[in-house]
């Protein structure tokens, strides 16, 4: 089946549909949908998914359109040059939503609530990184999903759990090679990420977390993600598990 600029080249140069990110958006349409009918959900829901969608419709539109400059410092260069590429439309959208999604959730300070956009923001652009290797993006998010099924306030983000439970069942295809997540997947995950994060920490550690997605960015820059993983034996296993052998990883 040909996918057209669905289709993109992985790290072993071999053409994969980038198509894992309809079972996210739909497993978020579903949970919400699913919280609805069982016991209602509020503004704060509806908001949240609404902001997952448009990520990820950003990201789809940045699949879609042929290559461009990459990273963020290359995207900077074009907007300074007058240019407004994809990647810096994902980021405006990014925190756009981030704005209003934060606004929506429950009363907190004015400075967690900062932060906390700056959480989605920079976990969203962060996951967009990960996801240069089989299964990378969907096993970062896993735990932290797993915290906020667990512990966290549902019913201000019932698409959260609809994430998790489609982000078991990408796992296997992204691991086996047989599809992608793409920026329209990845960029969703992310969003996921930060906004389960902001519901489940405490005021004081929204700014640490917030602080530590955009230290993790300013690495991916530089010395690049799949370098770091590397450099530490239990998360060079951990990124590995599972995946293809032979596995020539960026």
């Amino acid at each position: 089946m040909r996918w057209g600029r669905l289709e993109a080249e992985n790290h072993r140069g071999r053409r994969i549909p980038r198509i894992l990110w309809a079972l996210l958006d739909l497993g978020a349409v579903g949970a919400t949908l699913l919280g609805e009918s069982v016991a209602g959900v509020g503004a704060e829901a509806w908001g949240a998914l609404a902001g997952l969608l448009l990520v990820s419709g950003a990201g789809l539109v940045d699949d879609l359109a042929p290559p461009g400059p990459r990273g963020l410092r290359g995207h900077l260069g074009a907007l300074l040059a007058g240019r407004i590429t994809t990647g810096a439309l994902k980021v405006l959208v990014a925190v756009g939503a981030s704005v209003v999604v934060v606004a929506l959730q429950g009363s907190r300070p004015g400075w967690a609530r900062l932060s906390g956009v700056v959480l989605l923001a920079a976990c969203t652009n962060l996951w967009n990184g990960l996801d240069v290797a089989p299964g990378r993006a969907l096993k970062a998010f896993l735990p932290v999903g797993a915290a906020f099924a667990l512990a966290g306030p549902l019913g201000a983000f019932p698409a959260g759990l609809g994430v998790l439970a489609a982000a078991l069942v990408a796992l296997v295809p992204d691991l086996r090679e047989r599809a992608m997540l793409g920026d329209a997947g990845s960029n969703p995950l992310g969003f996921a990420a930060g906004l389960c994060l902001y519901l489940l920490l405490p005021d004081g550690w929204v700014p640490v977390a917030a602080g530590l997605a955009v230290g993790l960015n300013l690495l991916a820059e530089t010395l690049t993600l799949s370098r770091a993983i590397a450099a530490v034996p239990p998360l060079r296993l951990l990124d590995r598990l599972g995946r293809l052998p032979d596995d020539g990883t960026r």
